[in-house]
């Protein structure tokens, strides 16, 4: 298994994965074991609701909450709350055929200078890259399994 490396950017299916403790969940868990003081892991505003959501449907909302809850009082992953990754995820959103969610984990990215990692390569974003790369390196954990 390959380490995640640098600061990076947490799509929503990729916390999901962490929280559920699936095997590529793996891969943030051991990141976090070993982040270094000067790596950095952020999420969008909008994929903590979309994780919410997701965890919601797939448990409970008592699960949801406190996963998410324990989650963020660690203060491991900032979550990026700005009008500057607004909008530039709308911007993106209006220039690729990808989803918002996808959007705000790639603007959230190209703000903090960070990479982007989504759980598994999704068929959409791979159209998007094979048209035009994007500002950021995007990263999947299935490539690092």
């Amino acid at each position: 298994m390959r380490r995640l490396l640098g600061s990076v950017t947490l799509d929503t299916s990729a916390v999901v994965e962490y929280l559920m403790g699936t095997d590529l969940g793996r891969v943030i868990k051991e990141y976090l074991e070993t982040l270094k003081l000067e790596e950095k892991v952020y999420c969008s505003l909008y994929s903590i609701s979309e994780i919410f959501c997701v965890l919601c449907r797939l448990k409970e909302p008592k699960y949801a909450e406190e996963k998410l809850n324990v989650m963020l009082s660690s203060r491991a992953v900032e979550v990026v709350n700005t009008r500057e990754m607004a909008l530039e995820a709308g911007r993106l959103r209006c220039e690729r055929a990808i989803s918002i969610g996808d959007c705000s984990c790639i603007a959230t990215a190209k703000i903090t200078g960070s990479r982007a990692v989504f759980a598994r390569k999704e068929k959409e974003l791979e159209d998007e890259v094979k048209k035009k790369s994007f500002d950021v390196e995007i990263l999947t954990l299935a490539d690092s399994v």
